[in-house]
């Protein structure tokens, strides 16, 4: 299954109607995005039993985005996050990736490494220091079950083994991932997590053929798109990126020009569609002074020819806008999904959404996660 650039016939389709982009049929052109929700064994960071009931709640989407996934047992940085990197969770995600079927959305698994952003209190005993590009510290804490929040202590700076062997793990968790049944993979290089950490000038700073250039920083991310496309079409992988982001201490001098860079790098690299969280949104945080930045999604649009998700703060009016326009395929909802599991119904009628509890967002159980009602 190949995601394809749309044609103009079905850039005027409207945000609720059946899309074909590429050899990929959607039934609408909407996407649940990713979202960490920490509810994972706090010890296997094997999913939890319940977590097929939360994405089947939600699978009326065209296209669901699985919460961030660990690929390999160092990528660990929050706690209760779940990982694709052992025969255990790779078995619980097939009963998820079968309930987001039944409702007709294809399923995509986001990959990530935490990086720097981790703490031994929340990582696998035998691997308790946190690594990145750099040792650089961040200014950010972290969150921990037993401690509360904590200082993330500066990273070791990896190796080129240490490289190699994130790589290598990538596709070892994309062969999961195919045996789990996903139909694609989403790369995490958003946000200040480990991707992003090696595209950021601020942590950043080695002299190698990893760090400097644009071209030396996105090198990283090259190369595990290449491990990826080992196991599947790279028209079934896609990248997010947060241009303008600041999200866990990430300050690029230049971002309009590392988003050029790295938009140009998903179009020579053949992947199927880039994910544009807009400034508006920089991690979990809404952000006010978004109108000082460049208009993001036409930026990917001018440099693209691929599918476009568009991310961050849309309302069914806008993102019908943004659909007619051409500029973006497909329109991904994060927040308003947590509170109304039948967003699509929703939004299709009219009906008030929701209000959102961000208290229930991040804790352990069933309370905020399964229990919003639909209409």
């Amino acid at each position: 299954m190949t995601v394809a650039v749309a044609n103009q016939e079905t850039k005027t389709s409207t945000l609720f109607e059946p899309a074909q982009l590429g050899a990929w049929d959607l039934t609408n052109r909407v996407a649940m995005a990713p979202m960490s929700r920490f509810r994972a064994d706090a010890k296997t960071w094997v999913p939890a039993d319940y977590t097929a009931e939360y994405y089947g709640q939600r699978n009326t989407c065209g296209m669901l985005i699985t919460e961030a996934t660990q690929m390999s047992p160092d990528a660990v940085g929050y706690p209760r996050s779940p990982g694709i990197y052992n025969a255990e969770q790779t078995e619980v995600w097939k009963g998820i990736v079968d309930a987001i079927h039944a409702g007709g959305a294809k399923a995509v698994i986001q990959l990530w490494h935490t990086g720097r952003i981790s703490h031994a209190y929340n990582r696998p005993t035998d691997n308790p220091h946190p690594m990145g590009p750099s040792p650089v510290k961040p200014v950010t804490e972290m969150i921990t079950d037993e401690h509360g929040m904590v200082e993330i202590p500066t990273p070791r700076e990896m190796t080129k083994d240490d490289i190699q062997y994130v790589v290598d793990m990538y596709a070892e968790a994309a062969r999961n991932a195919k045996a789990a049944g996903f139909d694609g993979i989403e790369i995490h290089g958003a946000n200040g997590y480990l991707i992003d950490q090696f595209c950021a000038s601020n942590i950043n700073k080695r002299t190698d053929e990893y760090g400097g250039s644009y071209e030396n920083r996105l090198r990283f991310l090259r190369e595990i798109i290449e491990a990826i496309a080992t196991v599947y079409d790279k028209g079934n992988i896609g990248v997010r990126f947060s241009p303008y982001g600041t999200f866990n201490d990430v300050h690029e001098e230049d971002p309009l020009a590392l988003f050029t860079a790295q938009v140009k790098q998903a179009e020579a690299s053949g992947v199927g569609y880039v994910h544009v969280i807009r400034p508006e949104v920089t991690g979990d945080n809404d952000v006010q002074e978004a109108f000082d930045h460049a208009d993001v999604i036409g930026v990917a649009r001018d440099l693209y020819s691929g599918v476009i998700i568009a991310a961050g703060q849309y309302t069914r009016e806008t993102a019908e806008q943004e659909i007619a326009s051409g500029r973006a395929d497909i329109v991904a909802f994060g927040r308003p999904f947590v509170s109304n599991p039948d967003l699509i119904s929703r939004m299709k009628a009219g009906t008030e959404l929701a209000p959102l509890n961000r208290d229930t967002l991040y804790i352990p159980g069933r309370a905020g996660y399964i229990d919003y009602p639909e209409a």
